[in-house]
């Protein structure tokens, strides 16, 4: 068997030169192969041995001598109409033969009776015609050009004159010209059998229209063929005795149902609908129809028309089709009503019902349709939706109505539109063939069979495997056929001959069609079993054909089989294979169809019977189609056929084009090499023997001369030359493969060496005669030439001279013209220039001088409101403060009061200096709510006051000189404030001796301290010996590290104090310097003012617009106070001036704060000291009033500190550096802290009923109150200890009483499990908060339900590897932080403002924050509560926080893990598909397919084009929520983006992208779309658990950066580097932007951004004319985001040694190695790093939600019906 050969090489196969006998010699004429021309002619220049050297037009190749071919040099220019006609009978010959004809448009040509058609893709109108058909009729076959009309009249002749019935088969591919052939056929062949008449219209006539009527309903557009049949079609013509045609009729097989509902772009349904929709108004208003793209089964495909077709004409012209064969107008309207109704069909959408579980209409417009629907089928529009939405199950006794779900009931409402569809084209088959009418008393019959070609997609299904079963039984017929003429031509002329081996299809056959192991007769036994699918299915067809060499598995396919077919391999997916082959009809719309009024639509579904129905076995489409195909099969061999095979000369289905791979291909694949391949078998060539005497005289010629016997002189001449194995027949010579070469090598040696003879002789006298006649001739010549030189001469010089004077006259009239033309200019441009440059001049200074003025006012507006925000901070810290030290001070008195009862009189004291302060507090707060009032007063007079300045600024110059005065008014009141700056100033150095004050009282209490600690010494060892004994090890150990922390921190405190002093030895510098800077601002004031009063005009709009500003800034707080005209002015340079000594008052209250906070410390240090001896009461009585007179000292320095706290904010950035050492000390802490923290939980539970000693537990708690977590994340010292409320909730609990552990176990026991979501939110999260919030843990100080909580969360990293698993857990962590951040407040936390100001940066920024805009904003009571938190609701919030960066950390490894062996393998497969393209073709191509011009800033390109049609998502992925950012892309991304789309805008992931050839198993474009499906897996797994957006974003976002960092690297490889890479990469990055713009930014955001290397490298790839970019447009408008060593790089890799202008120029490349040369090594690395930080905090994560969505939660289905969590349900 040589099948393979067939299909792979084919060099030598087809050749009649066999290797051995080939003789090649220099000068030789011979055909070479080439891969992408398929064969090349050239002449032989060198011969070694067994290897010879071709010279070719385009190239020089060096090949085998058994691996060419012959040429042959008497080559007719328009080829020969018969290959068997040709001197050389292989595939170069073949291929130039139709060539030739094919560029002469002649399409037509025999191969023996073998008709070969190329399709022109253009009208030839010389080739039909009744004219033509004249001069076919009755003609010998061969006699004239080849044409269709000659096949046709063959087989009519040979019917009439032998009796036998004929068959014509057409075959080819879908493209090819099929169908016109055929209509040719039947044109002719009614055209010479058309007399009989048939009820007043001729048979032939209604044959002839059926055409259009079966066109309309079964052909339509697909990607190869506009008008491809997706049918197959055998029309009989019956003939009587006489040769008139007395009936015919028409038999389908296997209309394609399911292009009904399914169409791929860009193809089209089936034109019928089209036509329909473009029929006249009127019919359209009956049918209630619009345009192509409003119906669903219609607009999944982008094409809604062809080309040169008007849907409108087709329609009437089927309409008078329809007429011809015998089809009623009622009739007629009934198929367009039902052909309606299908339309009207697929545009019924279903979503789930509310009342029930099934499915209903979506919406009204589904509804409508419904309606139409049922309304052209004449039936209840009820009944129909009940057979769409619900399925009847029939049991024994009873019948049971199941609803389907929405999808289901779309694949019923599809099943039922195939279902009428297939029934109506059945119906129309059989009408055309009852009103035709079919002769049973015929004699004989002319079939013609129009059947599908051969078909091989990316897709296989169903159908193309029984088109290809139908292919390779015609194959093996046309085989037998081809095999038996072939021996008739030997018998014929009585020669010798011998068996010849073909090719038999028989075990492909078998292998699909034998019972009972064949592929169909399995698939009927899977349909018959119910719970049989396509898995069980492909797994018997593994385990029965395993070992079939016909028979394959693919290696990355689990369903998937391959079948090797006579015209290759072909790869069928069974997902479809057993619905597909089911033949049955829904009951429900059996019984619908049936009960319709409409008695056309009736008698499509009649009524089945229901015991035949029981009885009868199974029956199924592969089965009826394998019957179907073998009752042809047998009329085929009851008839003498005739084959017409159809050639497609290219794939862009254009004239002109004829590719030599593409129709060598169709010809091995139709058979027609295989039938040349068994004439060579024998002997291929043959000649006449006039012919070849004629050819080959000159051999031998005595042996001509001598006989007249043409049998005689051939045999001589044959054995003067030494041939051996010929055969001399009746009429002809014929010769083995070769030997025809052979004897045109003699007679190119005889020719040539005759030829040098008379060339010499000729060439000889020739010379000579030449010599004589110039010998002659020169003497004349010369004597004339002579003369007429003179003659030439003398004018010339005359001529001269004149034009030299002309010449002359003229140079000087158009100097003098354009000197005073110039002249003229010259004045009138430098008059234009210098009239602009002094505009120019004096609009910059007009604008300068503007501008000067509106930033010294925004400047001026910026600090008073600055000043006005921190005044306010500054008094609700006061007010927080004075509550704190209260609070502290009663708990002290409390703690006294238990040990001792000499401290209960101090304690009733403080408890009434607690109460004042509470009445001062709330008298302050009714004084804020005054002065609030009053500010609105205020506010609303500036208002006023401000439109009166606006009138005013309108008026004269009077007015302007008014404010003026005014203005300096203001300057003298500003003198004033500057003395009361100066009494400030000796303030200022009181507070300084203040802080020198508290030092010495720090000292004095430290003193005392260590007085104490050294007198109680002794006591204090016996008492640590007794809580070792009591405490366990683990605490004891927790104690001496909180020890050492404490060590840290004292040094730490000295460290500060040192700093302090540093900054008090500035202070005095400060103090001198103030006066001077009074003085310097006091000047530029007074010329400010003045600038003011010169541009009043311009303040009229300054003043609006800081208004504006004002009230958008400070949203719902009361506006900054202003003044009308000069007196706002004069407080804004006041404002300005008081900054002047923020850096000196900023020292002097940091100083004071952390003085204060030390002293504190002591006290409580004292304190604990005194609890636990009496001996220390007298001593605690006097650091009670040493705190007193502290406090008092302390409130002294407050209301200093509340006049300068208005310019605190302006000195932030030097307070961080302050405070950056113990910052960093905090940070080594804080990684300590939860572990310490649980420890001491631990350690107090152990010894609740214990007592510590009085140092440890002092240290102990001092540790706890310096690093109490805050609620940003951050830790800061001296945190204020919880305060405690007053009145009738004056003392609160330690801790809330414990939870039954029952209600906890059953909470952890239901959320440990995936319990769902509820309208989109975690259930599972909500419930553990509102369980949390009962129980009222989040304000315990201590409980265990934390610490069970959090391992429920460790779950989800316990396997991290299920993706899903970890979403579901992302969402609840993440949903739970939001709703805690929403909920927990700080202890000391006491209001809140319902708008969130920007976070900042300072400890006082962040203090006053804490009491201006804490993190809990104001919250829906409903759904979120504000409790103040306790420290384990804090721990386990920070817990809470770790957990969800680890579990995204996880979650994103495993996303770039999956992605990064795709990614590698889709640049692999684009490196070796890269390889197969030269230079020169790439260059053709993209000459051909772009033309980009260089971008300028007058003319930017477009945005890249969004047409792909490639990468879609499923619908599944489609639904999307409203996005809240909305980021523009760069402006330089932009112009990469519009530079990509110039240089390739329509590019697509298509298979007919011509840049690409597809791989036999895995292709780059089914790689890329492994990327698109994980993406699409990864968007589905976040939608499917609800993962909040902004988390989706920031995972697409991360992704995107790994494949932007994977493809980015990969280009700057040498290999990669190539304009054909950057193509291909180019064509899925346009297929992944479709995808992210079809995903939504919802849940990609801007993650299309991350690939702006990738982009931009691939602009600099794809451009051509490189040379033309300079480096500007390189680095600012083609690539800005590049380094410039990575566009070195990419600029030295992409360089074409034969293409120039296809690289960068040398000076830019020479400027990008200077610049990479001058920068540092560190930056000398071009490669993108991966960043695999996490890229959001858990702040952010509060800023994504609302709290308005788990308003509609639901909780845990197991908790609903526990009375003990009933709470759940409010």
């Amino acid at each position: 068997m040589v099948w393979k050969h067939q299909l792979i090489g084919f060099s030598g196969i087809f050749s009649n030169v066999s290797p051995a006998s080939v003789k090649v010699t220099v000068g030789s004429q011979v055909w070479v192969e080439d891969p992408d021309e398929a064969w090349l002619d050239g002449e032989v220049v060198e011969a070694n041995g067994q290897e010879i050297k071709v010279n070719c037009q385009t190239k020089t190749v060096v090949a085998k001598v058994n691996a060419v071919h012959p040429k042959d040099p008497e080559f007719p220019e328009l080829g020969v109409d018969d290959m068997t006609k040709l001197a050389y009978l292989h595939e170069p010959g073949v291929l130039l033969n139709l060539k030739a004809r094919y560029n002469a448009n002649e399409i037509y040509t025999y191969t023996g009776n073998i008709l070969i058609a190329v399709n022109p893709f253009k009208r030839l109108p010389h080739l039909y015609g009744n004219e033509i058909m004249e001069q076919y009729k009755g003609t010998d076959f061969g006699e004239l050009s080849p044409h269709p009309f000659a096949v046709a009249d063959s087989a009519y002749r040979k019917m009439i004159n032998e009796g036998v019935s004929q068959a014509i088969l057409v075959s080819g591919e879908s493209g090819a010209g099929k169908t016109e052939s055929t209509k040719m056929l039947m044109q002719y062949l009614a055209y010479m059998g058309g007399k009989a008449e048939s009820e007043g219209r001729s048979v032939e006539q209604q044959v002839l229209e059926s055409n259009p009527v079966l066109e309309a309903f079964g052909n339509a557009k697909t990607v190869r063929n506009n008008n491809s049949s997706r049918f197959g079609k055998f029309v009989e013509i019956q003939f009587n005795h006489m040769g008139r045609i007395s009936g015919a009729a028409i038999r389908t097989y296997l209309l394609e149902r399911s292009r009904v509902c399914q169409v791929s772009d860009p193809e089209r349904n089936y034109h019928c609908f089209y036509m329909l929709c473009a029929a006249p108004e009127q019919e359209t208003e009956r049918y209630q129809l619009g345009k192509p793209s409003t119906f669903h089964y219609l607009n999944q495909s982008n094409c809604h028309a062809l080309d040169a077709i008007d849907d409108s004409k087709e329609y009437l012209a089927t309409r008078k089709a329809m007429d011809v064969v015998g089809i009623s107008p009622e009739e007629q309207d009934a198929i367009f009503r039902v052909v309606a109704a299908i339309l009207h069909l697929g545009n019924i959408e279903f979503a789930k019902s509310e009342e029930s579980d099934g499915a209903e209409p979506k919406d009204d417009k589904s509804r409508f349709h419904l309606k139409v629907a049922a309304k052209l089928f004449m039936c209840d529009e009820k009944a129909l939706e009940n057979s769409l939405c619900n399925r009847v199950m029939v049991t024994r006794g009873e019948s049971i109505t199941k609803p389907l779900d929405p999808g289901s009931a779309a694949l019923s409402r599809d099943a039922l539109a195939k279902i009428v569809y297939s029934k109506l084209f059945d119906w129309l088959v059989t009408k055309i063939n009852n009103s035709i009418g079919q002769d049973s008393s015929s004699k004989y019959i002319i079939g013609v069979l129009d059947i599908y070609g051969f078909e091989s997609f990316k897709t296989n299904s169903f159908e193309q495997f029984c088109i290809n079963l139908t292919n390779e039984k015609l194959q093996q017929h046309f085989n037998q056929h081809v095999f038996k003429m072939e021996q008739e031509e030997y018998t014929k002329e009585e020669i010798d001959w011998s068996y010849i081996e073909f090719i038999d299809n028989q075990d492909v056959l078998d292998l699909i069609e034998k019972k009972p192991g064949g592929i169909i007769a399995l698939l009927d036994e899977a349909c018959m079993f119910p719970r049989s699918t396509h898995d069980t299915l492909a797994e018997k067809l593994y385990q029965t054909f395993g070992s079939h060499k016909r028979f394959t598995k693919p290696k990355l396919a689990r369903t998937d089989f391959t079948i090797c077919h006579y015209a290759g391999d072909v790869t069928y997916q069974t997902e479809l294979f057993l619905d597909k082959n089911k033949d049955y009809v829904v009951g429900e719309h059996q019984s619908l169809m049936n009960s319709s009024d409409c008695s056309f639509v009736s008698s499509l579904f009649p009524k089945s019977r229901e015991e035949s129905s029981k009885s009868s076995k199974f029956s199924s489409i592969g089965s009826q189609f394998k019957q179907q195909l073998q009752s042809l099969l047998e009329t085929l061999n009851t008839t003498e056929p005739h084959y017409i095979r159809c050639v497609k000369p290219n794939n862009v289905l254009k004239p002109e084009i004829f590719e030599n791979v593409n129709v060598l291909h169709q010809l091995r694949c139709g058979g027609v090499m295989e039938a040349i391949r068994i004439s060579c078998a024998g002997y291929p060539t043959r000649k006449p023997f006039n012919e070849f005497l004629t050819r080959f005289r000159i051999l031998a010629p005595e042996a001509t001369e001598r006989s007249f016997d043409e049998v005689d002189a051939c045999k001589k001449l044959l054995a003067r030359v030494d041939l051996k194995g010929f055969q001399i027949g009746k009429t002809k010579v014929f010769l083995r493969a070769g030997q025809m070469a052979e004897l045109d090598a003699h007679r190119a040696e005889v020719l040539g060496h005759s030829a040098r003879i008379i060339q010499r002789k000729v060439i000889t006298y020739l010379s000579r005669k030449k010599y004589l006649l110039l010998q002659s001739a020169s003497t004349e010549i010369q004597a004339f030439c002579r003369g007429h030189i003179a003659r030439v001469q003398f004018k010339a010089t005359r001529r001269e001279a004149a034009s030299v004077r002309i010449q002359k006259q003229a140079r000087t009239y158009i100097c003098q013209t354009a000197f005073k033309k110039l002249c003229a200019s010259a004045i009138s441009i430098q008059s234009g220039l210098r009239a602009m440059a002094a505009r120019v001049e004096f609009q910059y200074r007009t604008k300068r001088k503007a501008a000067i003025i509106i930033q010294s006012q925004i400047r001026r507006c910026l600090c008073r409101r600055r000043y006005l925000r921190t005044k306010k901070a500054a008094i609700t810290t006061q007010c927080g403060w004075r509550v704190k030290v209260a609070h502290r001070e009663l708990r002290k008195l409390k703690m006294a009061a238990k040990e001792t009862g000499a401290l209960q009189d101090a304690k009733t004291k403080l408890e009434k200096e607690v109460e004042e302060l509470t009445s001062c507090l709330e008298l302050e707060k009714q004084m804020r709510m005054e002065l609030e009032q009053v500010k609105t007063q205020e506010v609303e007079d500036l208002r006023s006051a401000l439109n009166d300045m606006k009138l005013q600024l309108g008026e004269t110059q009077v007015t302007k000189s008014e404010e003026i005065l005014k203005l300096q008014s203001a300057l003298q009141d500003m003198q004033l404030e500057f003395e009361e700056l100066a009494k400030e100033l000796e303030m200022t150095n009181d507070l300084a001796a203040e802080n020198e004050q508290l030092k010495d009282l720090v000292s004095s209490l430290q003193r005392k301290i260590d007085e104490s600690d050294s007198k109680y010494e002794e006591t204090s060892k016996l008492s640590e010996e007794r809580v070792k004994q009591e405490v366990p090890v683990i605490d004891q150990g927790v104690i001496i590290k909180l020890e050492a922390e404490n060590q840290k921190l004292k040094a730490l405190v000295s460290t500060l104090e040192k700093k302090i002093d540093s900054l008090d030895r500035k202070h005095d510098v400060t103090s001198s310097n103030i006066s001077d800077q009074l003085k310097e601002s006091a000047s530029s004031d007074y010329e400010m003012l003045s600038n003011l009063a010169a541009e009043n005009e311009r303040l009229k709009a300054l003043v609006s617009s800081l208004e504006n500003e004002n009230y958008e800034n400070d949203g719902n707080d009361s506006p900054n106070e202003q003044k009308e005209g000069p007196q706002m002015l004069k407080e804004e340079i006041l404002a300005e001036d008081f900054s002047i000594d923020d850096e000196m008052t900023n020292k002097l209250a940091a100083e004071n704060k952390d003085l204060y906070d030390l002293v504190d410390l002591l006290e409580r240090k004292i304190d604990e000291t005194e609890k636990k001896y009496e001996e220390a009461s007298k001593l605690c009585e006097e650091r009670l009033k040493q705190v007193v007179d502290t406090e008092k000292k302390y409130e002294e320095a407050s209301r200093l500190c509340e006049e300068r706290l208005k310019q605190v904010v302006d000195t932030e950035t030097k307070l961080i550096e302050l405070k950056t050492s113990m910052q960093r000390l905090e940070e080594k802490v804080s990684d300590m802290e939860a572990e310490d923290k649980i420890l001491r939980q631990q350690a107090l539970r152990n010894s609740a009923s214990r007592k510590m000693s009085p140092q440890k537990s002092l240290d102990l708690f001092v540790f706890m109150y310096l690093f109490q977590p805050v609620e940003n994340g951050h830790h800061e010292s001296f945190a204020p200890i919880p305060s405690r409320r007053f009145g009738a909730m004056s003392f609160r609990r330690s801790q809330i009483e414990q939870q039954p552990h029952e209600f906890v176990d059953v909470l952890l026991k239901c959320v440990s499990k995936n319990v769902g979501f509820s309208h989109g939110k975690p259930v599972a999260a909500f419930t553990i908060y509102k369980c949390l919030i009962h129980w009222k843990l989040f304000e315990a100080e201590k409980t265990s339900v934390f610490d069970r909580i959090v391992p429920i969360f460790g779950s989800a990293i316990e396997n991290p590897e299920d993706d899903s698993n970890l979403a579901y857990w992302l969402t609840n962590t993440s949903t739970l932080l939001f709703l805690l951040q929403r909920s927990l407040k700080s202890h000391s936390t006491t209001g809140a403002s319902p708008k969130k100001p920007p976070q900042p940066t300072s400890f006082f920024g962040r203090m006053t924050q804490g009491f201006r805009s804490p993190s809990s904003a104001s919250l829906s009571g409903d759904v979120v509560q504000q409790v103040d938190a306790r420290y384990p609701a804090l721990l386990f919030k920070q817990q809470l926080t770790a957990y969800i960066e680890t579990i995204y950390g996880i979650f994103q490894e495993n996303v770039k893990r999956k992605l990064a062996p795709v990614l590698s393998s889709c640049i692999q497969g684009l490196k070796d598909s890269s390889h197969e393209f030269s230079a020169e073709t790439l260059s053709a191509e993209s000459s051909e397919q772009n033309s980009p011009e260089k971008p300028s800033e007058e003319n930017p390109p477009e945005k890249l084009s969004e047409d792909n049609s490639s990468g879609k998502l499923s619908e599944d992925y489609l639904a999307a929520k409203p996005s809240e950012d909305n980021s523009p892309a760069k402006p330089s991304e932009e112009n990469s983006q519009a530079k990509l789309s110039e240089v390739n805008p329509q590019a697509k992931p298509s298979a007919e992208n011509s840049l690409a050839k597809p791989s036999e198993e895995n292709s780059p474009t089914e790689t890329w779309q492994d990327v698109i499906g994980l993406l699409n897996q990864l968007l589905g797994t976040l939608k499917k658990n609800y993962v909040p957006l902004f988390l989706a974003q920031k995972i697409f976002c991360q992704t995107f950066q790994d494949i932007n960092v994977q493809l980015f690297n990969s280009l700057l490889q040498r290999e990669c580097c190539t304009f054909i890479m950057g193509k291909k990469v180019n064509v899925w990055l346009n297929e992944l932007e479709s995808w992210c713009s079809q995903a939504t930014e919802d849940f990609v955001g801007s993650s299309w951004d991350e690939l702006k290397n990738t982009r931009q490298a691939l602009v600099l790839l794809v451009t051509e004319q490189k040379s033309t970019i300079t480096y500007d447009d390189l680095t600012t408008n083609l690539c800005p985001a590049l380094s410039t060593q990575q566009l070195y790089r990419i600029c030295t890799l992409c360089k074409i040694d034969d293409h120039e202008d296809q690289n960068v120029s040398p000076d830019v490349i020479s400027n990008l190695k200077l610049l990479v040369t001058d920068e540092d090594e560190d930056s000398r690395s071009f490669l993108l790093d991966n960043n695999s930080s996490i890229p959001f905090a858990a702040d952010e994560i509060s800023n994504s939600m609302q709290e308005k969505d788990f308003t509609n939660v639901k909780p845990a289905v197991e908790l609903a019906d526990n009375p003990n969590f009933h709470f759940l349900k409010e």
